[in-house]
C-alpha cells in the first residue's frame, strides 16, 4: 500500500530538513571519534540529493524514495551516536553501510580493538629502618705525664767534698716532686736515692732552694767515689703520674790541683835535703807523691808517698803546724844543682794532679 499522498511544498520541508540534519556542526554525531561523523554526513548529503531528483519526477517513486533514505538515515544514525553516559575505554567499532534506492544492503565489518596488556604499577615499598645511636658519656683525657728535667749537673761542692746534684724546676701547675735516682757506675741500674719536693717552700734536706728556679741536692760523702757516681732525676705530678729520667749524668773526674808552697833546701844537723809543701785544703785528698830525679830535668822516678791527713803520718815525714808537712831525704850527695824534685797530690779516686815545677838542691 502507498503511503498517503504529501503535498508538493510539505515534502519540499521534509528534504530541507532531512538536509540540514546531515549539515557538520557540533552534534552528539560530530563528536564521534574517527571518521564515522564525517562519513555519516557525506552519505546522507548524497541521499538527499538524489531524493530531490527523484522528487523532481514521478510523485510515487519519491514517496518510496523519501522512505529509503530516511530508512537507511535512521540505521546509519543509530551505527555511529555515540552517548555521554558510555565510559567504556575501549575503541568504537566502524561500521560500514551501503544503501541502494530499491534495496537496502548493510555489510558491518567490525575491526577488533587492540589489546592492551594490563599495566601494573606497583607502589614503591619504603623501608623504615629505626637506629638508635648511643652517645656515649664525655671522656676525659687522662694526665700526661710531665716532661722531662732539664739542666741537670753534678759536681762537688761544700766543705767536706759532697756531690752537689742541682736541676731546673718544671713549670706544669700539677708538679708534686722529684725522683732522684743514681748507681755507683755508669749505665748501671738505678736505685731511688730520694724525693725532693716541688714547692722551694717545702724542700726539706739535704736538698735545698739553690736559687733562679733551681733545686739542688747534697749527696754526702759521694766524692769518695768520684768519677762512679752517675745520677738520673725525673718528675712527679699529683696524680703520681713519671715523667721520663734525664740522660745518666756521672760526677766528673777532678783531678787535685797542684800543690803549693813547695821548697827543697838543706835541714837537719848532718845535711839532709829538706823537702816541704803546704797540705791540700781539696776534699777527697788521699797522699802526696815525690818524684825524683839526680841530674835536672832528668826523667823522674816515685820516690815516696806521703799521707794527706797528718794523723797518719811517717818518717821520714812530718807535720810542720796544721797546714804544712816536711819530709827529709838522707843520705844525698850534697851538690848544688843536683838533687831534683816534684809533687804531685792524689785523691781518694786514685786521681793524681798535676805536678809541681822541678826544684833542684841549690844555695850551698
Amino acid at each position: 500500500m502507498c503511503p498517503p499522498f504529501l503535498p508538493p511544498i510539505r515534502l519540499t520541508r521534509v528534504l530541507d530538513g532531512l538536509e540540514l540534519m546531515s549539515r557538520p556542526r557540533r552534534s552528539r554525531i560530530t563528536r564521534t571519534k574517527g571518521v564515522c561523523g564525517v562519513r555519516v554526513g557525506q552519505r546522507v548529503s548524497r541521499l538527499l540529493r538524489n531524493g530531490k531528483r527523484v522528487y523532481n519526477g514521478d510523485m510515487e517513486s519519491s514517496v518510496r524514495t523519501i522512505t529509503v533514505l530516511t530508512l537507511g538515515l535512521l540505521l546509519t544514525l543509530s551505527s555511529c551516536t555515540a552517548t555521554p553516559s558510555d565510559t567504556s575505554t575501549s575503541p568504537p567499532t566502524l561500521v560500514a553501510t551501503t544503501t541502494t534506492q530499491a534495496t537496502t544492503t548493510s555489510s558491518t565489518t567490525t575491526v577488533p580493538a587492540p589489546t592492551t596488556s594490563p599495566t601494573t604499577t606497583t607502589a614503591p615499598v619504603t623501608t623504615s629502618t629505626s637506629s638508635t645511636t648511643t652517645t656515649p658519656p664525655p671522656t676525659t683525657a687522662p694526665d700526661p705525664a710531665p716532661g722531662p728535667v732539664t739542666n741537670l749537673t753534678v759536681g762537688i761542692g761544700g766543705g767536706s767534698g759532697e756531690v752537689m746534684v742541682e736541676w731546673d724546676r718544671g713549670s706544669e701547675s700539677d708538679l708534686d716532686h722529684y725522683n732522684l735516682w743514681y748507681s755507683l757506675a755508669p749505665g748501671g741500674a738505678k736505685a731511688l736515692l730520694g724525693a725532693v719536693n716541688h714547692d722551694p717552700s717545702t724542700i726539706g734536706s739535704p736538698a735545698y732552694d739553690a736559687g733562679s728556679g733551681r733545686t739542688a741536692y747534697v749527696d754526702f760523702p759521694r766524692a769518695q767515689a768520684e768519677g762512679t757516681e752517675c745520677y738520673q732525676v725525673s718528675a712527679v705530678d699529683t696524680a703520681s703520674n713519671e715523667g721520663s729520667r734525664t740522660g745518666e749524668l756521672c760526677l766528673p773526674v777532678v783531678p787535685p790541683a797542684a800543690v803549693s808552697g813547695f821548697i827543697v833546701g838543706i835541714g837537719g844537723g848532718s845535711g839532709e835535703v829538706f823537702l816541704k809543701w803546704t797540705r791540700s785544703p781539696e776534699p777527697g785528698i788521699d797522699h802526696y807523691n815525690i818524684w825524683y830525679s839526680e841530674l835536672p830535668g832528668s826523667t823522674k822516678s816515685l820516690f815516696d808517698t806521703v799521707a794527706h791527713d797528718p794523723g797518719s803520718l811517717s818518717p821520714p815525714a812530718y807535720s810542720i803546724g796544721t797546714t804544712e808537712i816536711g819530709y827529709i831525704d838522707f843520705p844525698r850527695n850534697l851538690v848544688n844543682e843536683t838533687q831534683c824534685y816534684q809533687i804531685s797530690t792524689v785523691d781518694i779516686d786514685t786521681d793524681e794532679g798535676p805536678r809541681t815545677p822541678e826544684r833542684c838542691l841549690s844555695g850551698l
